[in-house]
């Protein structure tokens, strides 16, 4: 995302500086338009709303995309794009970003087979061995997880099947053929099954609407089915030869009252996010309008997060998305922001039908990609390449159909304008100022970035133990960056330890440090007063001040508490509060706070422990007892 305003800041101040050198400011209108505009309005109405509305402008820490910023960003990158570009130029954009699937398909098929370049450029390994998850069994390459990969490689597989279809020659059909095996070669290797589907259903509309290339498709489709048996696919566990076996999936059912399927590796995908989407609607019905505000999902979930969720093997994992777009924006951006989202998606398909009648293959491959991006939102959702291609793929679409037309300012508009272009002087004053304003924004953009690249060392600092390391770090950081509360909550806690391990050598130093802690989570909590995250870093803050003062042991308690108010259904933060009421001697309250969480988690192997410990059994609230 980072990247992603950085290329925006360029490529519009480019664009401004062309039109003062042209002296005029050529803005394109295309059919979109007036959805565009309607989505942006419904989602700064969200913002406005939120119950963060930090979070809705910035987008969820650690994923960015989503937010208004980032919104605003594709936006001006939509308008620049249809503004500037033309039919040669849609081509080429095309090639480029060929050849860019084409070496992320080759950094995932070699990944498949033990080799990494993330491991080669980070550790210089000739090996997978830098990462945690088993890259070999589901590839994702540089994109961070399989489903991503295999979204964004199902989006490119349809313009490469529109350049093998539109070959001159017999070099450029097996150029394109092979890219094409390439891509999908590296789509098999991550097992996705939403993308797989999205990839299917786009097919079948590239089909339906090409008979007449049938025989150069079924090429494709040949060469597809000999991947297919050779290595598996998502969708089957078929394959030829076993090494290549697909990773196995438990079969789909429904969430019972007395266990998980941890047994049997893990609850099946599909079955999380029939819980998820249900707490989604949930959202929904309690923020009918607006939704929760932008990009909130991880913070109203918890809210309403269906007690079901315990009864799986991800019961104490944080969901930041709903694992389906549609539902994501009806919880969160509400009935005005799904359905301008869903103007948007209608107005370009029908667009693209009329525009289709002429049998053009390079709409049809647009089509049958956006379609393909459409069926995997279903199940999952967008990161930053995606969101782009969502934006980016009706602009090369209505850049090749002409679909575009001059929109002209208002007339006092031109004539404030036409006040730069008086005296030259004036003129360079203006591109003067767009350039100022170009790199103060790189500038800015770079700074973030370099503050969550220390921020990063600063939380690998404290997961170490080293207090005082991880305290300059993350000091820094928010210097560099001090409107971000996450920043500021981690700081807190970091104080806080820095206070603690220096209480016996200087109770000075100690002292300011402790009322730094205090600070940074009031400071905190002014920006986003219902992330729950961050008011678990200050259940564990106060608990460490407890280290220096008794008082703050009831001041972890409350904090405990409006965490609980939050995420009633986390059975985890009964559990630890029962930890802190057990060390005060509070047994009575203890076992009340046990016994909830076993009513959410009846299964909670810790809880039933420590419940057996202070009382002599285990019995659950319903009377039934547990070994």
């Amino acid at each position: 995302m980072i990247l992603a305003y950085g290329f925006t800041v360029i490529i519009v101040g480019c664009w401004i500086l062309k039109s003062i050198n042209d002296k005029r400011l050529t803005i394109k209108r295309t059919p979109l338009d007036i959805p565009l505009l309607l989505f942006l309005g419904s989602n700064i109405l969200s913002t406005i709303f939120s119950i963060d509305p930090h979070t809705s402008i910035w987008g969820y820490y650690s994923r960015s995309n989503g937010g208004l910023l980032s919104l605003v960003s594709y936006l001006l990158l939509y308008w620049s794009f249809v503004s500037n570009m033309d039919k040669d130029k849609v081509l080429t954009t095309l090639k480029f970003g060929l050849a860019s699937g084409f070496i992320i398909s080759i950094w995932a098929i070699l990944e498949h087979f033990g080799v990494s370049f993330s491991c080669i450029i980070l550790r210089g390994e000739f090996n997978d061995s830098c990462w945690i998850q088993d890259v070999q069994a589901r590839v994702f390459a540089s994109l961070g997880q399989p489903n991503w990969l295999a979204a964004y490689l199902a989006m490119l597989i349809f313009p490469a099947l529109y350049f093998l279809l539109t070959a001159n020659n017999r070099k450029q059909f097996f150029t394109f053929y092979f890219l094409l095996f390439t891509f999908y070669l590296a789509f098999t290797f991550t097992y996705s099954r939403g993308p797989t589907l999205g990839l299917l259903g786009g097919l079948i509309i590239f089909l339906v609407f090409s008979l007449k290339n049938l025989r150069k498709i079924s090429y494709v489709l040949i060469g597809f089915l000999a991947v297919n048996i050779l290595f598996g696919s998502a969708l089957t566990s078929f394959r030829l030869v076993s090494k290549f076996a697909a990773p196995v999936r438990p079969d789909i059912s429904l969430p019972t009252s007395s266990g998980t399927q941890l047994e049997n590796g893990g609850t099946e995908s599909g079955q999380i996010r029939f819980i998820v989407w249900q707490g989604a609607l949930d959202i929904f019905k309690h923020y009918p309008i607006f939704g929760s505000g932008l990009e909130t999902f991880a913070y109203s979930y918890y809210q309403y997060r269906p007690q079901s969720h315990n009864l799986t093997s991800e019961w104490d994992f944080l969901y930041n998305k709903a694992h389906n777009e549609y539902l994501n924006y009806l919880a969160t951006t509400g009935t005005v922001g799904f359905a301008s989202y869903s103007i948007i998606i209608i107005t370009f398909i029908t667009v693209i039908l009329k525009k289709q009648r002429r049998e053009n293959l390079l709409l049809l491959a647009i089509l049958a990609s956006y379609i393909s991006y459409l069926i995997y939102n279903f199940f999952l959702f967008s990161v930053v390449i995606i969101a782009i291609f969502f934006y980016l793929f009706p602009a090369l679409a209505f850049v090749m159909t002409d679909s575009t037309s001059i929109f002209h300012l208002p007339r006092f508009a031109r004539r404030a304008l036409s006040i730069i272009y008086r005296r030259k002087t004036y003129t360079n004053i203006a591109k003067g100022l767009v350039i100022l304003s170009t790199f103060y924004l790189l500038f800015s953009i770079f700074q973030l970035w370099y503050g969550d690249t220390v921020f990063n060392q600063g939380e690998k600092a404290s997961d170490s133990g080293n207090a005082g390391k991880a305290y300059n770090l993350l000091n820094l950081s928010t210097t560099l960056n001090p409107g971000e509360p996450f920043y500021k909550s981690e700081l807190a806690y970091s104080a806080a330890a820095a206070s603690s391990a220096l209480k016996e050598t200087d109770a000075t130093l100690s002292a300011a440090l402790k009322d730094e802690a205090l600070t940074e989570l009031n400071s905190t909590f002014r920006i986003s007063p219902k992330n729950v995250s961050f008011w678990r870093t200050a259940v564990r803050t106060y608990y460490e001040l407890s280290t220096l003062d008794k008082k703050y042991v009831n001041a972890t308690l409350k904090a405990l508490d409006q965490t609980i108010s939050l995420a009633p259904t986390d059975p985890k933060l009964y559990y630890n509060k029962a930890l802190i009421l057990e060390s005060l001697g509070k047994k009575d309250e203890e076992i009340i706070a046990l016994k909830k969480a076993l009513q959410l988690k009846p299964n909670y192997l810790e809880a039933l422990a420590s419940l057996k410990e202070s009382t002599g059994s285990a019995r659950l609230p319903d009377g039934q007892a547990k070994p």
